[in-house]
């Protein structure tokens, strides 16, 4: 028998009235009603027991319909216990009661037994009817609902909610993929469960949540907070990550799901220089070759100062279809810088004009031009040769002025800088030129300039 304790919500007279003749009236009807029952088994049962369980089921919901839940209680409670096949409403309308009766009872032994009916409640609408992973996931909310505070009844909730997703997949609610990863951390964080098994659970929630994303923007918010949780909980550390990604390597790594997942996680968690990382990240590229994906992969030798792979990846993305002018400009800069780096200055000279040649006024390949030039001066020859990189150097500083405002202060301060490597009056007059004239640099400069003496 299920007690309620006692409840001060009782109806006005002129309210009750109404609902007490409509039970009368059925009293007149209901032997007619339960005929049916005795004649086919029916949920209500048979015999008088069917009269009963219509009877209480009108009366209960009369009186529930406007919120008088101590009234209500009893005849529900027959219902529940005579008749628990009769209706699935009963179920759900019971557990609204027995919410009502949680929050406004005096101490914590009576709620205790209130929170254990709620739960039994639940219980007994999956015996009787269907939709278990969907039962399992609102008793879980409920039981962290009144029990949050009690590690063993999270632990008992986090396995309702896995088991509910396990059972309900696409059609889990996202409140329960939320809870059980919430649950999950909890757990870790009491040391009930380890952390591969809290990156587990994590993945088995956004899996359901990623094929959701675009059906609702709940679903979205869902992710969020999701994610947010997980992160906020510190166990996506490089450490556990390699503990969690490393062992099913060599196994999924052609799947390319899984290696977008050590990607992602790698990177939100700041892990990207791991050698695991490095590795699923070329695996993917190797099977879904592109232009954004070698530039990333690119960037991220470039951290990693392996500039041969990164140059390797950089003229990929460069050569790639489709690529917005600007964006390749850039890549073509980027190449430049890291070829410059890389001691190799014809082919960052090479790498530097393509991109001022997609982009006229790109102030900083300019700049870059001028520096590439001075370095590469070693293959001009003798010193006043060497000397002369210096001119061309200049000329591209002064038209990096010109064009980009960002980079003027820089240029200028470059020209006047350098102006003393010129070489001097006597070296100019000496190779029977004079200022002003017209001067071919070679070697891989090989651009026409203008001489100028140094002072």
């Amino acid at each position: 028998m299920i007690n309620t304790g006692k409840y001060e919500n009782r109806m006005k007279p002129k309210v009750l009235r109404p609902i007490l003749v409509k039970a009368l009236i059925l009293l007149f009807v209901l032997p007619g009603m339960s005929q049916k029952g005795m004649e086919d088994g029916s949920k209500y049962g048979k015999g008088q027991d069917s009269i009963n369980c219509i009877k209480n089921l009108s009366l209960y919901r009369e009186f529930y319909k406007h919120n008088n839940y101590k009234d209500a209680i009893i005849p529900w409670r027959k219902v529940f216990s005579e008749c628990p096949a009769s209706s699935e409403r009963m179920y759900v309308e019971g557990v609204n009661m027995y919410r009502n009766f949680i929050e406004a009872a005096p101490n914590d032994e009576r709620t205790r037994g209130l929170i254990d009916t709620l739960m039994l409640i639940y219980d007994r609408r999956a015996e009787y009817f269907d939709g278990r992973g969907n039962i399992l996931g609102r008793k879980a909310i409920d039981l962290l609902r009144y029990r949050r505070d009690d590690i063993d009844a999270v632990e008992e909730a986090y396995g309702y909610l896995k088991e509910s997703i396990e059972l309900e997949k696409k059609e889990s609610r996202d409140a329960v993929l939320i809870t059980f990863v919430s649950a999950s951390i909890t757990l870790n964080m009491a040391g009930k469960i380890d952390d591969n098994q809290s990156i587990e659970d994590y993945f088995m929630a956004t899996e359901v949540v990623d094929q959701l994303l675009g059906s609702s923007s709940r679903w979205k918010e869902a992710k969020a907070v999701i994610d947010e949780n997980i992160l906020k909980s510190g166990l996506l550390t490089c450490e556990a990550l390699n503990k969690y990604f490393q062992p099913q390597y060599e196994a999924n790594k052609n799947d390319r799901e899984f290696l977008q997942n050590v990607i992602t996680f790698y990177t939100v968690s700041g892990c990207d220089r791991e050698d695991l990382y490095v590795s699923a990240a070329e695996k993917m590229y190797e099977l879904d070759p592109g232009p954004e994906s070698a530039h990333n992969l690119a960037i991220l030798f470039i951290s990693k100062n392996d500039y041969r792979k990164a140059i390797r990846y950089l003229k990929e993305a460069c050569m790639g279809e489709n690529i917005e002018t600007e964006t390749k400009a850039e890549w073509f800069y980027e190449l430049a810088v890291v070829s410059s780096a890389n001691g190799d200055y014809c082919d960052a000279i090479n790498y530097a004009r393509q991109a001022t040649n997609l982009k006229s006024d790109y102030g900083k390949a300019y700049v870059l031009l001028g520096d590439v030039f001075i370095a590469s001066r070693d293959n001009l020859g003798e010193d006043f040769e060497k000397r002369t990189a210096f001119w061309a150097a200049a000329d591209k500083y002064a038209k990096a002025a010109s064009v980009d405002p960002d980079v003027a202060n820089e240029a200028y301060q470059k020209l006047n800088d350098y102006k003393s490597q010129y070489p001097d009056n006597e070296e100019v007059f000496f190779r029977d030129l004079k200022d002003g004239d017209s001067y071919l640099v070679g070697g891989c400069i090989n651009e026409y300039t203008t001489v100028r003496s140094r002072e």
